[in-house]
């Protein structure tokens, strides 16, 4: 049996909250023979909590598959010396502990480093050449370049370097490079000068049968307040952080837009992040009674809101910088719109992009709340039977390029254990 180590530090089992891109790949990967080890930090990310005090804590999750959860440095923002602490605090329990995980789970035949931060490669790297096998190099953000491209850091700045000199060191030890971002080659291939051969494109996975069973059976993970506020309404429905990039005050505006022509939509907001009290604070300096802004919900009870929602909401740009996500952006809520029938929103910068190719919903200029109220309106003023046909083709776009079981075939491809490229 094949043995697959993936390192990936905010990844987590759904019902923690974190990541579920590695928990899908891994539960399908158990289902074909392979051993599959995902090592994580027991510190959420998203929720700020552990998920256990034990340095090391395994958890079975398939009958082949596990989540080895490693204590690491906790925070309580996103952001600052914590933050920075946690990442190094990561790759050291990694390398610290990788032996006894061997010892408990069996020696990996190729490891995974999946980079939302870059320190994840050179652990994964390190262990792949003590265990003289494949090394695969995932990148789902393109650090530093990101910094660059939304104009955070120059090219100078000591981090920029330090990141770019990780950055080069994984692509030329990897094996295979995985990028999840639709136009990542461009930047991996065309800019580094890495060859095309060796990097292999694997977009967010979508698990259509546990979306489907959570559904249909965690409608009751729902606050009863919120499924109150819904109740025999049109609603808009957007998931995820509270940030200024993700639009919530443009969509905030474009409430208030549809209150002033009597429409009556109501929006809602489940999540988190940084913006949520200025949020609340113009919701009720403009006394929008028809918008509801929570907390974070249970990651298990998403797909039970979204397929109660008649349109979803997204939003991805930087206000002052268009390019900041010129090699697109890998968003898994925003598969999850699309497969939850609902029609899709989408403020981007790229009128290419799949929800408005695959006839899902309609992408609209970022930063703009008044084509956003005007196209909310244009959904609302649509027969039952014009709605459901932008749900139609959005679960066929989802179904045929995000299923999980799909995209492990081009996994298999970058791990060597198939021939060629799939999907």
């Amino acid at each position: 049996m094949k043995s697959i180590w993936i390192v990936d530090h905010y990844s987590s089992e759904p019902k923690y909250g974190g990541i579920s891109r590695q928990y899908d790949f891994a539960t399908e990967l158990s289902k074909r023979g392979y051993r599959v080890v995902v090592i994580s930090s027991a510190f959420s990310h998203f929720t700020h909590s552990y998920i256990s005090e034990e340095k090391v804590h395994i958890e079975r999750i398939a009958d082949h598959a596990h989540y080895v959860y490693l204590k690491t440095h906790g925070y309580s923002f996103n952001r600052g010396i914590h933050r920075v602490l946690s990442v190094f605090s990561f790759y050291r329990a990694v390398l610290h502990n990788y032996k006894k995980i061997a010892k408990e789970l069996g020696k990996p035949d190729v490891v995974e480093g999946c980079s939302v931060h870059p320190l994840a490669w050179i652990a994964a790297g390190k262990i792949a050449k003590r265990f003289k096998v494949p090394f695969i190099a995932e990148v789902r953000d393109l650090w530093p370049e990101m910094w660059l491209l939304n104009g955070e850091k120059s090219k100078y700045d000591p981090m920029v370097l330090f990141f770019g000199t990780i950055e080069k060191w994984a692509y030329k030890r990897a094996d295979k490079i995985i990028y999840s971002m639709l136009y990542g080659d461009q930047y991996i291939c065309g800019k580094l000068g890495f060859p095309k051969e060796k990097a292999v494109l694997i977009e967010q996975p979508l698990d259509c049968a546990r979306y489907d069973q959570s559904a249909e059976e965690n409608v009751g993970l729902i606050p009863e307040e919120l499924l109150s506020f819904m109740k025999d309404s049109f609603v808009c429905v957007f998931t995820g952080y509270y940030m200024e990039y993700e639009g919530v005050y443009v969509m905030l505006e474009a409430a208030k837009l549809c209150a002033e022509r009597g429409l009556p939509i109501k929006m809602v907001f489940v999540g988190s992040g940084t913006e949520r009290a200025g949020m609340l604070a113009y919701a009720e300096k403009h006394g929008l009674k028809n918008v509801y802004i929570g907390e974070r919900i249970s990651k298990e009870a998403i797909p039970a809101l979204l397929r109660r929602s008649d349109i979803c909401l997204a939003h991805c740009a930087h206000k002052t910088h268009e390019e900041a996500f010129k090699y697109g952006i890998s968003k898994n809520k925003v598969n999850e719109y699309m497969y939850s029938k609902a029609c899709v929103i989408y403020g981007r910068n790229d009128p290419h992009d799949p929800v408005a190719t695959s006839g899902a919903g309609y992408v609209i200029p970022p930063f703009d709340s008044r084509a956003m109220a005007d196209t909310i309106e244009k959904i609302y003023h649509m027969t039952p039977e014009e709605r459901k046909a932008h749900g139609e083709k959005g679960v066929q776009y989802a179904i045929e390029n995000h299923r999980v079981d799909k995209l492990v075939d081009r996994l298999l491809y970058a791990y060597g254990f198939q021939d060629r490229e799939q999907g």
